[in-house]
C-alpha cells in the first residue's frame, strides 16, 4: 500500500512539474520583447542588439528556467549571440530571477562585427524552458538544453527585422594637412601692375572702383619708372584672368580680351619709355624708330589667356576669414567638372555672397609682370614637366605643380616620385601620406607618415594626418593622442577633426556642441540627425557647400524620418544619379522601410546592368 502511494505521489510531482513548464510554453506569447531601438542599429561598425523583455505576473514557474539565445540571420549566414538565462525563485545557479507573482523585466545587450549585406538581417530567438533545481550553466546552445535538461521549445520570437546602419555615414576623412608650399612663383619679377575689370567685361575704365582701390594707373606708371631706371627687362609676361563664374568658354574669351587690353597698354608704355631713352641717348630723330626696334628685339613678351583663376581663388580663400573655407577648397580639389564645381559653391547663398564681394572682384584682372632675371615657369609648363620630366623640376617646383593639380591620383603619383627622389624632405612624405589616406590606401598612408614623423616628429601637419589614419583604423586612443598633440603644435585641422571621435563613439550631443562653429558642415548635420533634430539637420544639409551624394542621401534619410515621401525620393534620386551603387544601399536601408513596397521607390532603386 505504501509502495503504491509513493508511486502515485511521484507521478503527481512529475505531472505538476511538466504541467508548469507546459503552461509556460502555451502562454509564452504573453512575454513581450521590445528591441531598443527597433530595428537594431550599428555603432562604430558593430551591430548592437539590445532588447527588453516583460514577463507578466503568475507566468514564470518557480522551479523552471528559460534559456534565451538570440540568433542574427541574413543571406550571408547566421550568428548565435550570447545566451541569457531566466530562472524561477526556487532555481539555484546563474540567471536573472523572475518573480512568480509580480513577473519581472530583463534587459539583453550584445554586439558583433557588422558586414555589408546585414541590413536586411533579422534577430530572432526561440526560448527553451526546462525544470531544474539549478540552471544548466554549462549549456552554450539551445540544443544543449534540449538534450541535457529535457527542455521544451517555446514559440519563436522576432526581436528585430532589419539593421539600421545610419551611424556609418560619419565623414571620417576630416581635414587632411598638406605641407605649406615654399615655391615663390614671382621670383625674378621686379614689379607687377594689375588692371581690373567689371564682371564679364574687358572694357578699360581707370575710374572703376577696383582700379581706384588698388591705384592701378599709378602701378602702370611705376613700371615705366622702373624701366627708365633699370632699362628694359629680359621678359614681360601678360596674363588675363576671369573670376570663376558663368560659362567657362565665355570666361576664356573674356580673359583673352583682358590680356589684349593689357598688351595695348603695355605697348603704349614701352613706346613712351623708349622715346625718353632715345632722347637721353641723343638719338637723331630719323633714327628713333630703328633705335626702338633694336631695343625691343631681345625683349620676350608673352601673352596668355588663363581663363577662370581657380589657383588664386584657392589662395585667397585660404587666407580669408570666410566660414567653411575648408569646404570651399575641398570642392575645388575634388570636383573636376567646372560647371558642377561652381554650382556647388553657389548652393550656399550666404558664403557665395561673401565670395562675390570679397574674392571675385580681385580675380577679374590682367597682369603685366617685368622680369629682369630668368622668369619662372608658367603653371602650364610646370604641369607638363611634372607629368613628363619631373627630374627637371626643383623640389619646390614639383610641390607647387602637385598643389595646383586637382586630381588626387595624379597628386599621389607626383608625391610618390618626390619621396623617391627627395627622400630627406619631410613635406613630400607627409603630403604623400595625406593623399594616400584620402584615397583610403591606409597601409601606404602609414608607410609615408611613419617616415614623415621620423624626419619631423613634432610637425602639426604630420601629427594631424597620423591622427586621421588611426581614426580610420578605429584606434581612437591613438587618434585622440595625435590630434591633441597636433592641436598643441597649432594645427587648426586637428581641432576640426577631434569631434569626429565623438561621432564614431556615438557621443552625438558632445560632437554637435564641438561642431557648431562649422555652421554648414556635413558632420554637424549628421550629429543633429542622430540627436533627433531632424528639421535642423535638413537646414544644415541645405547650406552645405558640397551638395554631393552623401549630402543628398543623408537628407533623404531625414525626410524619410519626417514621412515626407516627395522630398525623400527627390534627394534619393539625386544621390543615385551621382553614384549607381546607392540603388543597392537604399533598397536595403531600413530608414526607407516604409517605402519598400512603394512603386516609385522600387523604380528608383531597381538595379540594371551597368
Amino acid at each position: 500500500m505504501k509502495k503504491t502511494l509513493s508511486v502515485v505521489m511521484l507521478a503527481c510531482i512529475l505531472i505538476v512539474g511538466c504541467s508548469g513548464l507546459s503552461k509556460m510554453k502555451s502562454s509564452s506569447k504573453k512575454v513581450r520583447y521590445q528591441a531598443n531601438p527597433d530595428p537594431v542599429e550599428t555603432m562604430d561598425d558593430k551591430v548592437v542588439v539590445k532588447f527588453t523583455g516583460q514577463v507578466p505576473g503568475k507566468y514564470f514557474n518557480k522551479k523552471c528556467a528559460v534559456f534565451l539565445q538570440p540568433v542574427f540571420s541574413w543571406e550571408g549566414g547566421s550568428i548565435p549571440l550570447e545566451p541569457l538565462t531566466l530562472k524561477g525563485e526556487k532555481v539555484e545557479g546563474d540567471g536573472t530571477i523572475i518573480n512568480y507573482k509580480s513577473g519581472g523585466r530583463f534587459t539583453y545587450t550584445d554586439m558583433f562585427d557588422y558586414q555589408p549585406g546585414m541590413e536586411r538581417g533579422r534577430v530572432t530567438l526561440t526560448p527553451v524552458g526546462y525544470k531544474s533545481r539549478r540552471t544548466n550553466e554549462d549549456a552554450r546552445t539551445a540544443d544543449d538544453i534540449l538534450r541535457d535538461s529535457k527542455g521544451k521549445e517555446f514559440a519563436p520570437v522576432l526581436i528585430s527585422d532589419g539593421v539600421n546602419n545610419t551611424s556609418s555615414w560619419v565623414d571620417i576623412k576630416g581635414n587632411i594637412s598638406i605641407a605649406p608650399i615654399n615655391y615663390n612663383k614671382t621670383q625674378g619679377v621686379v614689379e607687377t601692375a594689375d588692371i581690373y575689370f567689371l564682371n564679364g567685361t574687358s572694357e578699360l575704365d581707370w575710374n572703376f572702383e577696383m582700379n581706384q582701390k588698388f591705384d592701378a594707373l599709378n602701378s602702370l606708371q611705376q613700371l615705366k619708372r622702373i624701366m627708365l631706371e633699370q632699362g628694359l627687362p629680359r621678359q614681360i609676361s601678360i596674363t588675363g584672368w576671369a573670376s570663376p563664374e558663368g560659362e567657362e568658354s565665355s570666361n576664356v574669351g573674356v580673359s583673352k580680351n583682358r590680356a589684349d587690353i593689357a598688351t595695348a597698354e603695355l605697348n603704349k608704355l614701352l613706346d613712351e619709355v623708349l622715346t625718353i631713352m632715345a632722347r637721353r641717348a641723343k638719338v637723331k630723330p630719323q633714327d628713333v624708330d630703328y633705335y626702338k626696334y633694336q631695343q625691343l628685339k631681345p625683349l620676350v613678351i608673352t601673352t596668355r589667356a588663363a581663363g577662370e583663376d581657380w589657383v588664386h581663388f584657392v589662395v585667397m580663400v585660404e587666407g580669408s576669414d570666410i566660414q567653411d573655407k575648408h569646404a570651399i577648397i575641398n570642392i575645388v580639389e575634388t570636383q573636376q567638372n567646372l560647371t558642377k564645381r561652381e554650382q556647388m559653391i553657389r548652393n550656399m547663398a550666404e558664403v557665395y555672397s561673401e565670395l562675390r564681394e570679397e574674392i571675385f572682384p580681385s580675380l577679374r584682372r590682367a597682369q603685366i609682370a617685368l622680369y629682369y632675371s630668368e622668369a619662372r615657369k608658367t603653371d602650364a609648363e610646370l604641369a607638363k614637366l611634372a607629368s613628363t620630366k619631373p627630374e627637371r623640376l626643383s623640389f619646390d617646383e614639383l610641390m607647387y605643380a602637385t598643389y595646383i593639380n586637382y586630381n588626387y591620383e595624379t597628386k599621389m603619383k607626383y608625391y610618390k616620385w618626390a619621396t623617391e627622389n627627395h627622400s630627406s624632405e619631410w613635406a613630400a612624405w607627409n603630403n604623400a601620406g595625406a593623399i594616400a589616406f584620402y584615397l583610403e590606401d591606409y597601409d601606404e598612408a602609414e608607410r609615408y607618415l611613419n617616415v614623415a614623423r621620423d624626419l619631423n616628429p613634432h610637425n602639426p601637419d604630420v601629427l594631424n594626418n597620423t591622427g586621421l589614419l588611426y581614426l580610420a583604423r578605429k584606434d581612437y586612443a591613438l587618434a585622440k593622442y595625435y590630434f591633441e598633440e597636433a592641436q598643441r603644435q597649432g594645427s587648426s585641422d586637428a581641432e576640426a577633426n577631434i569631434p569626429i571621435l565623438n561621432l564614431k563613439r556615438g557621443n552625438y550631443t558632445e560632437a554637435e556642441q564641438a561642431l557648431k562653429a562649422n555652421v554648414c558642415s556635413y558632420n554637424l548635420a549628421f550629429a543633429q540627425l542622430m540627436n533627433e533634430e531632424t528639421g535642423t539637420a535638413i537646414r544644415t544639409l541645405d547650406c552645405c557647400l558640397n551638395q554631393n551624394k552623401e549630402v543628398n542621401y543623408l537628407r533623404a534619410i531625414a525626410y524619410a524620418r519626417l514621412g515626407d515621401k516627395t522630398n525623400c525620393l527627390k534627394n534619393l534620386k539625386a544621390a543615385i544619379d551621382e553614384d549607381y551603387d546607392y540603388k543597392q544601399k537604399a533598397a536595403a536601408d531600413t530608414e526607407f522601410k516604409a517605402y519598400w513596397g512603394d512603386e516609385e521607390f522600387r523604380t528608383i532603386t531597381k538595379l540594371y546592368n551597368k
